[in-house]
């Protein structure tokens, strides 16, 4: 069959391009480091996997519709080819969704991981995980089936019903930003509530704030659905829908994937991303002497006090950006036990302080040596 590509379609089709592969990058590196380095993957990590091969699937079947006309006007595609289109069109929109839904599902796992000892916090994450699996099922069901039979979504002149598209595309697309919200909000007040540094404090809340970006690009995403959702020239008017959907799933992906590349990222570059404390450091004070002179004809004393610091470090609590684990406010009751199962953890500090003192006896001055020969002379005479 032949294709039919436009300046419009290959455009959008790079800005797909550069996010999917953004999005598959930094999914391999947190794969790569909870399966390797970690050596812990979970629900999570197999759920983003999830989205990613879905959002591939997403980008293939946009490949379909921009070498079969999209950006074209309807009036100027053969009608094999605009059906071969609106195929791509059709199936691309449950294949989205179920990107988007696996990626929140990700987030949500990992916040259940994470927060393991918040009993609230894997509450509210397991009601929301409940929610998206029935929201979604109902997402993919619509889309599959907007129009009864299916080919009345390409062809408006077929007998059978179709949803009003402005009512369902606009009510998903409101429902997601409502759930993005819902994730980017969920983990701020169990790290409110953390004993840590406020500077580590706000950077845990800047990690888990990502999810900001995704809201942001589901705001934008709304004109060009109103676009679509009016249009009656859809190989037209579908460029700009298409692309901002690519952008929102395969974002969604790199927020999700990012707050666990940190280990990977610190090890790469240790002196840009590291900021754990382990090691050993030390400092000594030097010796400090204290007395009075041998002028003076006194006893002195000279006093040597010798400090020496040691500061030894196990894994930085103050740092839970490294691998994400058991952050809750409950975490201090259970260092001891941590301890124990996990080796030292935390800071310790040891001081010795040692101090010598060394007395001397009075020594003659030259005034009193001068003075009693004088007195010896005198006597003499």
């Amino acid at each position: 069959m032949p294709t039919l590509s436009t300046p419009q379609g290959h455009e959008a089709l790079v800005i797909s391009t550069v996010f999917t592969t953004l999005a598959t990058f930094f999914v391999a590196i947190r794969i790569y480091t909870r399966a390797v380095m970690v050596k812990q993957m979970g629900a999570d990590d197999y759920a983003i996997l999830i989205g990613l091969a879905f959002s591939w699937g997403f980008f293939g079947l946009f490949v379909g519709e921009v070498y079969h006309g999209m950006g074209a006007h309807y009036t100027s595609i053969p009608h094999g080819i605009y059906v071969t289109q609106m195929l791509c069109f059709w199936a691309s929109v449950p294949i989205y969704q179920t990107s988007l839904i696996s990626t929140k599902m990700s987030i949500l796992l990992q916040y259940r991981r994470v927060f393991s000892t918040t009993p609230r916090m894997r509450l509210a994450c397991n009601l929301l995980i409940g929610f998206l699996a029935l929201y979604g099922t109902w997402t993919v069901i619509s889309a599959w089936a907007n129009c009864v039979p299916v080919a009345k979504f390409w062809d408006p002149t077929r007998k059978g019903f179709c949803f009003n598209k402005e009512a369902l595309w606009f009510s998903n697309s409101g429902i997601h930003i409502l759930t993005d919200i819902m994730i980017l909000i969920y983990p701020m007040p169990v790290i409110q509530s953390l004993q840590l540094p406020r500077r580590q404090k706000y950077a845990l809340m800047g990690v888990f704030a990502l999810g900001g970006f995704v809201v942001i690009t589901s705001i934008l995403r709304l004109k060009s659905l109103l676009v679509i959702s009016h249009s009656s020239d859809p190989t037209h008017d579908n460029v700009g829908a298409a692309e901002w959907s690519a952008i929102e799933c395969n974002v969604a992906l790199i927020c999700a994937a990012l707050p666990s590349t940190r280990a990977f990222l610190s090890k790469l570059l240790p002196h840009i991303f590291s900021t754990r404390s382990n090691g050993y450091r030390s400092k000594t004070t030097r010796p400090s002497r204290m007395g009075r002179s041998a002028l003076t004809g006194t006893a002195h004393t000279i006093n040597n006090t010798n400090v020496h610091a040691s500061i030894i470090g196990g894994r930085d609590l103050d740092d839970p950006l490294y691998d994400l684990e058991d952050l809750s406010p409950s975490h201090d009751s259970l260092t001891k036990e941590h301890d124990l199962k996990n080796g030292f953890v935390g800071i310790k500090v040891t001081t010795f302080v040692t101090q010598e003192s060394i007395s001397t006896p009075a020594v003659q001055d030259d005034a009193g040596s001068t003075k009693n020969l004088v007195s010896k002379r005198q006597d003499s005479f």
